[in-house]
């Protein structure tokens, strides 16, 4: 068993959608609605999530629609000062969930992680190797209607799926900081959207 195999065996995540009588959450121009509350269960454990915020991610100033995107963090999470930054430096069970709403090439995908991640670092050798991995999960076109979602669980790693399919794990909890600096970073992607994503936290 290569060594993929072997950490996605242990990471057999099943998300499961709680009733619409546990609560939603809504993002308000698209009226797309998520459930404020989510359980993984793992070989390593099952934990229980809740949401952080929803936000929707225009481009440009004519305001084109890009994704929808929810946050989620264990619950319980103590997340002081800046919570954005609390929240990427937080070393428990995360998840990221993007909805695309519109289709763009591959190399806008990749840079619109890519171009955020730089700005927030001088030097990206900790996790260069992880994030051309991350990069290389993208092989085509983003669709509209396509789901995209990041599942972190120490001692297991990141998990992303595309549209519910298994792209790979990485270990690399230095990589994992660094994809959330692009909605939780002191130079996120866009204000206003870290903002919509920390909405949820009890202050």
């Amino acid at each position: 068993m290569n060594k993929f195999a072997h950490i996605a065996s242990m990471f057999v995540l099943l998300i499961l959608l709680l009733p619409v009588t546990a609560g939603a959450i809504v993002e308000p121009d698209t009226k797309m609605e998520f459930d404020d509350t989510v359980t993984i269960d793992s070989e390593v454990g099952n934990y229980n999530l809740i949401v952080t915020g929803v936000g929707l991610r225009e481009k440009t100033f004519m305001k084109v629609n890009v994704y929808v995107i929810v946050s989620y963090a264990i619950e319980g999470a103590k997340l002081e000062g800046d919570q954005g930054v609390a929240l990427l430096n937080l070393d428990a069970p995360k998840m990221i969930r993007m909805d695309l709403v519109r289709g763009f090439s591959r190399e806008k995908l990749v840079n619109a992680f890519k171009d955020v991640i730089v700005k927030n670092y001088d030097d990206l050798s900790p996790f260069q190797a992880e994030m051309d991995e991350f990069f290389a999960y993208f092989k085509n076109d983003a669709e509209e209607g396509d789901k995209l979602v990041f599942t972190y669980l120490p001692s297991v790693g990141l998990k992303t799926t595309l549209n519910g399919e298994d792209q790979g794990v990485i270990t690399n909890f230095e990589f994992v900081k660094a994809l959330w600096t692009v909605w939780f970073g002191e130079k996120p992607a866009n204000d206003g959207l870290k903002k919509d994503l920390l909405v949820k936290i009890a202050s």
